[in-house]
Order: C-alpha cells, then sequence, then structure tokens
C-alpha cells in the first residue's frame, strides 16, 4: 500500500478506503438480496467478485454504461461494450490495492465480514450508512446505487469464474 501522502488528490477522494469500503458493502448487500430473492443465497458475495464489482461502479463511463435491468445478462452487456469489458479488466488491476485496504478497513469499522470465501455486508451500520449518504452529492449516491444493481447483477451472472472470464480478468 503506498503512503497516504503520496496519493493523488483523486485517489484520496475517490480511491479512500472509507468509500471504498461503502462500495463493496453496497455490492454485497445487492448480492445477498438477489441470491435470496433466487433462493440460491449461498452465504455472501464471493471474495473475486468484490474486485470486478468495484471496476464496474467506479469508473463512471463504465458505470454510465451499465444495463438498466438484471435481465440484461453479461454476456450479452459484455458482447455489446467491448471497450467497457477491457476498462473492467484493467480496473480491477488498477483497484486491487485501494479495494483490499477498503476491505481491511471494512472489517476493522464491522461494516464487511468474510465467511469463507464471502463477504457479508453488516446489517448493524445501515443508519450510519444511510446518514452518510443524505449528506453526499448525487454522484455518490448514485455510485452506491449502482452497486446495489452491480452485486444483484453480478448475483445473476453465474458461478465467479463465469465472470472473471466474461469480463477478461486474470485470477
Amino acid at each position: 500500500m503506498s503512503v497516504w501522502q503520496e496519493r493523488t488528490i483523486e485517489q484520496r477522494n475517490l480511491l479512500n478506503p472509507a468509500f471504498c469500503a461503502i462500495t463493496v458493502w453496497h455490492l454485497a448487500r445487492g448480492y445477498h438480496a438477489e441470491a435470496t430473492a433466487l433462493a440460491s443465497d449461498t452465504g455472501g458475495l464471493p471474495f473475486a467478485l468484490a474486485f470486478v464489482g468495484t471496476s464496474l461502479v467506479l469508473r463512471g463511463q463504465t458505470r454510465d454504461q451499465l444495463p438498466r435491468s438484471i435481465a440484461t445478462s453479461l454476456p450479452t452487456w459484455v458482447n455489446d461494450h467491448p471497450l467497457e469489458r477491457s476498462a473492467v479488466a484493467k480496473g480491477v488491476v488498477v483497484l486491487r490495492e485501494a479495494v483490499r485496504e477498503a476491505l481491511l478497513f471494512g472489517a476493522q469499522h464491522e461494516l464487511l465480514s468474510l465467511d469463507g470465501h464471502r463477504l457479508k455486508a453488516s446489517d448493524t451500520s445501515v443508519k450510519k450508512i444511510n446518514a452518510y449518504l443524505r449528506a453526499s452529492s448525487a454522484e455518490v449516491r448514485d455510485c452506491m446505487r449502482q452497486a446495489t444493481f452491480v452485486g444483484r447483477w453480478l448475483c445473476k451472472a453465474g458461478a465467479p469464474p463465469t465472470v472473471l472470464a466474461l469480463l477478461g480478468v486474470q485470477a
């Protein structure tokens, strides 16, 4: 992890551990909600999909290209958006350090817990996160809304190795 003072202002603002942890929290909540709706709750967001989901959500151009419904399959979206596929794969590599830091922050502050290879979002943090979102910008609220959507979408996309392969992410 790089020293905080050596990070650019953009990295400090967008990729700070608290913001990224709340993003992963929303991904995990969305994933769990969809898994519950499908009656296939497997215990939480697969660890690898935290990196993929964060890459999909934090890049504004990619976030704007996401489908409007989870009915759109990941293979269809990838076929229709080949440049975004590449951006997501690169984003996973670029964001790896920030996501790892966020996972540690989330665990330390009891936002997230790890159960095997799956992440669970804490229910005890809902009020604090909602208060944070009420005081946040429209773009931050959009990121979190999309993170919940992406969590649901990734749940329907298939097993993590399939998702990683479709997006060109090296495991």
